[in-house]
């Protein structure tokens, strides 16, 4: 029996991994509680940030900006186990527990970076007045300090089937969900694809209910959402480049295009992790999404 654990901030222990779905809900309520403290406490380091310190600023709030795609994608995974734990199906729990267990990892890691910009950007001041021989136009001159890429996890295979798909009106729900549209509570995945359409924010054949989503569906929806320039807006691949070009995940995140093949069907998983690492938390490079 495999046992993972999950190591929160303070040093404790989550939990063991199980196959109880009600003992899987547990812990993956605990993550979003634990979610939704280190973005409390994120929040609270970007309130007390000097505003004139503007690299330290745009440190933090980046993390800020990642924790709360996470906090918002949890919420979304919550709901889902917990209609699987009544549907009884055990194996969509462990799914969903597991993609949070990841989430609040993590943030967590995410959250240590925060509170370490204080010391990963230095800030340079200008020489006193009275010191300058001569006018000029020199302003504050920020520098930060480069991190290392974060480590990517190896892929597992994937089933990619008719009935493992990740079918377009799921996938318009939660990117509805990433772009924090004001819809109703109750909202309908009919709802979210006419308020993304409304937007035109959709794959290049339109919406199609039903559907299994593609990797060709994935980038030419995201990119539209971001408002993205692309060389021919006909052609998905050029929307996968202005998504790289952006510095979301697209090669690492989502299933290989190979151009001799039709485009991969995608799965419920890596278009959630797609969505909380890439466009719901974007790199500090990235635009953030301002919808109409």
């Amino acid at each position: 029996m495999l046992i993972l654990a999950l190591t929160l901030g303070d040093g404790s222990v989550l939990a063991q991994a199980t196959n109880d779905p009600a003992a899987m809900a547990r812990e993956a309520d605990a993550c979003a509680r634990r979610l939704r403290e280190i973005y409390g406490e994120v929040a609270r380091l970007e309130e007390i940030a000097p505003p004139e310190q503007q690299g330290l600023v745009d440190c933090i709030h980046s993390r800020a900006l990642k924790i709360k795609g996470l906090v918002d994608v949890a919420e979304g995974e919550q709901t889902e186990i917990q209609q699987s734990v009544k549907g009884e199906r055990a194996a969509m729990v462990e799914r969903y527990a597991g993609d949070m267990k990841l989430s609040c990892a993590r943030a967590e890691k995410l959250f240590l970076e925060a509170q370490e910009c204080s010391t990963s950007v230095v800030l340079k001041t200008p020489p006193p007045m009275a010191a300058a021989a001569a006018d000029t136009n020199a302003s504050v001159a920020i520098k930060i300090i480069p991190r290392t890429n974060e480590s990517v996890l190896p892929r597992r295979p994937v089933e990619r089937t008719e009935q493992t798909c990740l079918r377009q009106e799921r996938f318009a729900v939660l990117l509805a969900r990433a772009m924090e549209l004001k819809l109703d509570e109750k909202s309908t995945p009919p709802d979210c694809v006419k308020a993304l359409a409304k937007l035109a924010v959709e794959p290049l054949g339109g919406w199609q209910p039903g559907k299994c989503a593609t990797v060709d569906d994935v980038y030419v929806a995201c990119a539209r959402a971001m408002k993205l320039k692309v060389k021919d807006p006909q052609d998905a691949l050029s929307y996968a480049q202005a998504l790289r070009d952006e510095g979301l995940g697209v090669d690492t995140l989502l299933p290989a295009r190979d151009l001799k093949l039709d485009p991969p069907l995608v799965v419920d998983s890596e278009v959630r992790q797609f969505l909380t690492t890439g466009y719901a938390a974007p790199l500090p490079s990235a635009r953030r999404v301002t919808p109409d």
